[in-house]
């Protein structure tokens, strides 16, 4: 008689498909090779975005079932801010606040009841409250942080933006009037303050509970494990599928073309984009086309309108014959931390990649061989018409960069890395 098969409960703070951004992207892919790749029959508890259907339409063969939170009203999520983070004795982030309720919470008991499950791995520091209910039971729980976003919002204060907001995707689904309040002037910045705050004591409390840690970044990972005096956190990369992307490489280029990919209702893409428009493009002796593909809210676009070639395409269907079909892209990262998702994929489809430090960090690539580096806007635009006038070096970079990360961010090679957590 066989062994039962191994059971893994996974509790996201999306649902991973399809994988059109650069965390369903992780999502979608750390699923199929625990399922795949580990042997575990996974099922899912999933707090949907604003915009996704409560539907298991679509669902990937490597998905066992498909439960979604109950939706959480405005009036719970008001009680929950004050009750645990502007009040409570825990403090919590506030994103941790507005996940959380009773009502998920004997929901997600009765499912692992059930399920009997070996192991359960929260998605983000949001759904990590929920993580209490594996106290005191033989079950392995795995905290899948992403990358810390503590740091991450201590960048976006010391970067000065106009764009502070920590709403993320989460804007497009917020008025005009509420990401104005939310993501410019005071308010804003005193919400960033306090979350960064809290999210810094968070990360660590939650990180001490759980048996396991995922991040993305090996810096991050060592900042982490260094902090809890012990090495529980592993670093599990963002990684890519090239042969997915290898059409890209067939995309007829467009002279003179390069672009930017990214959803920006991000505070992170917004605030790049604004530095691309306002710093780089102005400097640019050649004439171009700058192409940005991702969602983009009406004000924006209103607000770019005349800028000398921008082009915003919105969301794109595919971005194989977007991307495919550009010289370069040109992609300097505000503020962030992790593996920027974006950036590896265009090494994927072999574009040549100018970025910066942020940009470039936890990838590794050679710089001036397998993507081009630059982090000021005088020495970003000198790279960009450069590129402007020498298809043949997009070639040269573009063809490097795909080989860089097939040789070390392919996904099959990263799974392995699930037996450092006891996978």
């Amino acid at each position: 008689m066989s062994a039962p098969e191994k059971r893994l409960l996974f509790v996201t703070s999306r649902l991973p498909w399809p994988a059109n951004s650069g965390r369903k992207v992780s999502l979608f892919h750390y699923i199929r090779g625990l399922s795949l790749f580990c042997g575990y029959e996974v099922s899912l508890f999933v707090f949907p975005e604003w915009d996704q259907e409560r539907s298991d339409r679509d669902k990937p063969d490597f998905v066992g079932e498909v439960h979604f939170a109950h939706r959480i009203g405005k009036a719970t999520k008001l009680k929950s801010i004050l009750a645990h983070s502007l009040f409570g004795r825990r403090r919590l982030p506030f994103q941790c606040a507005l996940y959380y309720s009773k009502k998920n919470l004997r929901a997600l008991a009765a499912l692992i009841d059930r399920l009997s499950p070996d192991a359960v791995i929260f998605d983000m520091i949001r759904t990590a409250p929920y993580a209490r209910l594996l106290e005191g039971k033989p079950i392995k729980c795995i905290l899948d942080l992403d990358d810390l976003l503590s740091l991450r919002y201590q960048r976006q204060l010391a970067a000065k933006s106009t764009v502070v907001g920590i709403a993320g995707h989460y804007a497009g689904g917020m008025s005009a009037l509420s990401r104005r309040l939310f993501h410019k002037g005071p308010l804003a910045g005193l919400i960033l303050r306090a979350e960064q705050r809290r999210l810094a004591i968070a990360e660590q409390r939650f990180a001490e509970k759980a048996d396991g840690v995922i991040l993305v970044s090996s810096r991050e990972t060592a900042h982490l494990n260094a902090l809890l005096g012990e090495e529980k956190a592993v670093c599990i990369p963002t990684g890519v599928d090239t042969a997915h992307f290898a059409p890209a490489l067939q995309a007829e280029k467009r002279p003179a073309t390069f672009g930017f990919v990214g959803n920006l209702f991000a505070e992170a893409n917004r605030a790049s984009l604004s530095f691309i428009v306002k710093e780089v493009l102005p400097r640019l002796e050649r004439d171009f086309r700058f192409e940005v593909a991702g969602p983009c809210p009406d004000e924006l676009k209103r607000e770019l309108a005349d800028v000398k070639g921008l082009c915003l395409l919105g969301e794109v269907d595919s971005l194989l014959p977007v991307v495919g079909g550009w010289q370069f892209t040109l992609c300097p990262i505000a503020f962030g931390t992790g593996i920027k998702t974006k950036i590896l994929e265009a090494m994927a489809m072999g574009r040549a990649v100018i970025t910066n430090d942020v940009g470039a960090e936890g990838i590794g690539a050679e710089s001036g061989k397998e993507l081009l580096l630059a982090n000021d806007a005088v020495s970003l635009a000198m790279l960009t018409d450069r590129l402007l006038k020498s298809p043949e070096e997009c070639v040269t970079v573009g063809e490097a960069g795909r080989r860089f990360v097939s040789r070390h961010f392919e996904w099959n090679q990263i799974f392995k890395e699930f037996s450092r957590l006891g996978l």
